[in-house]
């Protein structure tokens, strides 16, 4: 039994028409299965399947509106997720949210054909009226128009309805990011679809699962299982011509080694004496000529020094001259000033002696 969905899918004709169907409550979330133990069969990889495919197709039925097209992709995307995880380079864990990934990429790359909806999905909703089926018809062409993102939580809670929390626990997100993200969707799908008044509060009776035909189970189940014994045959096969790569040039190998050792006679190793004797006289003279570099280089930095403490040094006797000549063009002006005073207080007391005898005169007949 499924761990996605409830034990009963699709919807019952045969409930009344004033009620829509009701998804009773989920079962815990199955872990998803990591690359350490897919390998173990295909019975894990079936498991997974058999856990996901009723929500899976759902979610591709309502995305395609054909259940021809959702049933070849369906089979599709298991098979290339069963190649991806049996791969040596991946370490993910198969889910839900890894699903609509796939499905996004595959129907970016296909032609939608002609959608069956009136014949397989309106006829279901038997509780709504014909004016209410009718404006049912235009939902898929407006959700359709939508980012993929909100694609995915309205047709998960609308069309195959399932809680916020239970979204939020198959697609890895908060539940209270999954409700604010399916109030914005809803929002931007009323505003283009357009329905009747009636439908505005009916959005929670449209949801409808259909059912997958044994047939076509069965043969996505043989095709899972052969194309996974495929894969690990092959598989196999890499590992063998591996080995025997690795056999073949350890052999090819010791066998250049072993023909050179005993085609080579043992005089050379002279000759090879004297190619390291060679090699070592140039090595000494290249450590002589790096050491000649070094002391040129400690010369010429020297020098370098010996001209910048020189240039400082100029600066410097240049400063001070500035220095001692400003000062001494100072002491000058002022001395000049100091002269022109002195000679300035000097006719003044000349000029004034008549005037001083002439008080003093009159002050001492005053006096008498």
């Amino acid at each position: 039994m499924s761990d996605f969905l409830p034990p009963t899918t699709g919807v019952e004709t045969s409930m009344a028409p004033a009620l829509p169907a009701v998804m009773p409550a989920l079962a815990p979330e199955r872990k998803g299965i990591d690359l350490a133990v897919i390998k173990k069969g295909a019975k894990d990889f079936l498991d997974f399947m058999d856990s996901s495919k009723e929500v899976f197709y759902g979610y591709l039925y309502h995305r395609t509106g054909s259940e021809a097209l959702a049933r070849t992709l369906m089979t599709e995307i298991y098979m290339v997720l069963l190649s991806r995880a049996l791969s040596f380079w991946w370490f993910g864990t198969l889910s839900l949210s890894l699903l609509l990934e796939h499905a996004d990429k595959a129907l970016s790359q296909q032609s939608l054909g002609e959608a069956d909806l009136d014949r397989v999905y309106l006829p279901t909703l038997v509780w709504l009226s014909e004016a209410e089926r009718a404006s049912v018809g235009t939902l898929h062409d407006a959700l359709w128009t939508l980012p993929a993102p909100a694609q995915h939580l309205l047709i998960l809670s609308l069309f195959v309805g399932l809680s916020d929390a239970r979204i939020a626990e198959l697609l890895t997100l908060k539940p209270e990011d999954v409700t604010a993200q399916l109030l914005t969707a809803r929002e931007l799908l009323m505003a283009r679809w357009q329905p009747i008044p009636e439908m505005a509060g009916k959005l929670q009776s449209l949801v409808f699962v259909p059912s997958l035909d044994l047939a076509s189970e069965s043969t996505l189940r043989f095709a899972i299982v052969e194309k996974y014994n495929a894969l690990r045959f092959r598989r196999y096969q890499w590992v063998i011509i591996g080995g025997l790569f690795a056999v073949m040039s350890n052999v090819i190998v010791a066998g250049v080694l072993a023909f050179a050792v005993i085609t080579q006679p043992p005089t050379s190793l002279r000759g090879a004496s004297a190619q390291v004797a060679s090699l070592d006289a140039v090595l000494l003279k290249r450590q002589m000529e790096l050491a000649d570099a070094k002391k040129a280089m400690g010369a010429v930095f020297q020098e370098t020094q010996r001209v910048a403490a020189y240039g400082a040094a100029r600066d410097l006797t240049a400063l001070g001259l500035g220095s001692a000549l400003e000062s001494l063009q100072q002491q000058q002006h002022h001395d000049v000033d100091a002269n022109r005073l002195m000679k300035l207080m000097e006719r003044a007391r000349t000029a004034m002696v008549r005037e001083i005898a002439f008080l003093v005169r009159e002050y001492i007949l005053h006096l008498l």
